[in-house]
């Protein structure tokens, strides 16, 4: 991994603390209401019989899983991590659009894909792309 030398930008601050604080807040509420998770993952229809047990393992791997790229982007300033986080976003667009009479009754779940947008549009704002552009010091990083 490359190191980036100085400090990070603001955006790449508020991009990192806006979806590491949705992310634990799934979390919470996954795990506040465990039957209802386990409720929603059952209904994804996997072929899994699914308990208290694996609801919170799964819960708790797909915070992990939504960490990987917020630390590689706000860790490691990778192109790559910004590129994926965005092609998610372009997925979570066109899956608002398609959904949009269901999140209009639920206008808290519109509201959190909404910011986490707004979030990662932050990381192509000029300072957040100064910083990713920056070269690594150290001669034996691989570009």
């Amino acid at each position: 991994m490359r190191t980036v030398r100085g400090p990070r930008p603001l955006a790449v601050h508020a991009f990192a603390a806006v979806l590491l604080g949705l992310a634990a807040w799934n979390l919470a509420a996954a795990l506040w209401d465990l039957p209802a998770q386990e409720e929603i993952l059952r209904s994804l229809g996997l072929g899994f019989e699914w308990n208290r047990d694996w609801t919170i393992v799964a819960s708790s791997a797909w915070f992990t899983v939504e960490l990987i790229p917020i630390l590689a982007v706000w860790l490691w300033a990778s192109r790559f991590a910004r590129g994926f986080i965005t092609a998610m976003a372009g997925v979570k667009v066109v899956l608002i659009l398609s959904n949009l009479p269901m999140l209009y009754a639920l206008p808290g779940v519109l509201a959190g894909q909404s910011i986490s947008l707004v979030a990662v549009a932050l990381l192509y704002t000029r300072a957040a792309n100064d910083w990713f552009a920056r070269k690594s010091d150290d001669p034996a990083v691989f570009e």
